[in-house]
């Protein structure tokens, strides 16, 4: 179908080990596209998952490095090639380069402390019961942090299973692990189901496509009175209008390129396409000031280096009457003669 390759993603690490094995092995032998694998650590099973996909014969498998690594993160590299240590399929990289990166990494990482926690980089095997994705997780710690609802973590957490079921068990994947997060502390904070978000009534009502399971009814009611508009089963798309054609118009009228990618990038991110094309602003030069008194030097006297107003850094020679300068502006050399008049 004109894939590039298949990637296997388990967001919140919860594919055990000899799952992987069948599922690699399944997909390799149907397939001549590269197999990849990318997981978490936060239950614990990442790196016994990459050893059970490597053997199966997976390509590529997405590994971190510390002090990023593990808990919520991707298993660690140093830790996968000791694991690989006598497998044929050990990749041959420089522990001492990685070692060294990871050294670099330490004190970046401690400049995040504000948003990173120790409770993000170990083991919880609470996820193989809340079932949620490494990147929310280590999120989602910080954000109740900052509602002042630190101590509802578990509460909040529990939550997450019970909104998840009544959406028709959507999968937890960017958007909505997001979706689901906020509805889950909604419901700890002002009571299940008094507060909807517009996001996650219209998963209920059908908007972002068919669930992996039916909608809760009562849910799906509450949510069409909430938001006053009727759930829907067809494909969500069908009811926008074809808009290609007016997003061509909209980037040629603002001198921008017009082809279907840019077309596309520019329907997600209107703000930022315009931004990387906007043209910088001509910067006006400041005056260069010079000073014309009489130079206390002699004419014969070698040249000396100056550094005259606005930081312009000038070279300056010749008799008290007038001045050959080297003047630098913003790394450019400029060669000028300054006479005194009058």
């Amino acid at each position: 179908m004109g894939a590039d390759a298949i990637v296997i993603k388990d967001m919140a690490g919860l594919i055990p080990p000899y799952v992987t094995q069948e599922l690699v092995s399944a997909l390799k032998k149907d397939l001549n596209i590269p197999v990849w694998i990318h997981t978490h650590d936060t239950a614990g099973l990442g790196a016994s998952t990459y050893l059970s996909a490597i053997d199966a014969g997976v390509d590529a498998c997405d590994v971190s490095i510390s002090p990023f690594a593990n808990g919520t993160g991707q298993p660690d590299c140093l830790r996968m090639l000791a694991l690989l240590n006598g497998n044929p399929r050990k990749p041959d990289y420089d522990a001492d380069k990685l070692i060294e990166v990871s050294e670099m990494l330490k004190p970046v990482y401690e400049g995040l402390g504000k948003f990173a926690s120790h409770r993000n980089e170990v083991v919880d095997s609470d996820t193989l019961r809340y079932q949620v994705p490494g990147g929310m997780l280590s999120n989602f710690r910080t954000q109740l942090k900052e509602q002042g609802m630190e101590d509802k973590f578990e509460e909040v957490f529990a939550e997450i299973p019970v909104v998840r079921k009544a959406l028709g068990w959507i999968p937890l994947v960017t958007p909505t692990s997001q979706i689901v997060g906020v509805q889950a502390m909604l419901n700890v904070k002002f009571g299940r189901w008094k507060n909807i978000t517009p996001q996650a009534a219209d998963i209920a009502l059908g908007y972002y496509g068919r669930t992996s399971a039916p909608v809760d009814p009562e849910v799906q009611k509450l949510c069409a009175e909430k938001m006053g508009k009727d759930p829907i089963t067809c494909r969500p798309a069908d009811l926008i209008k074809p808009g290609m054609e007016d997003l061509r118009k909209k980037l040629a009228e603002k001198g921008l390129p017009t082809d279907d990618e840019h077309c596309v990038i520019y329907a997600m991110f209107p703000q930022q396409v315009e931004d990387f094309y906007k043209k910088p602003e001509p910067k006006e030069e400041a005056p260069v000031q010079v000073n014309t008194a009489p130079a206390a030097t002699p004419a014969s006297a070698a040249p000396s280096m100056t550094v005259i107003d606005n930081g312009i850094t000038a070279r300056v020679s010749g008799p008290s009457g007038s001045r050959d300068l080297t003047i630098i502006i913003n790394g450019q050399a400029h060669s000028v003669k300054v006479e005194r008049i009058g």
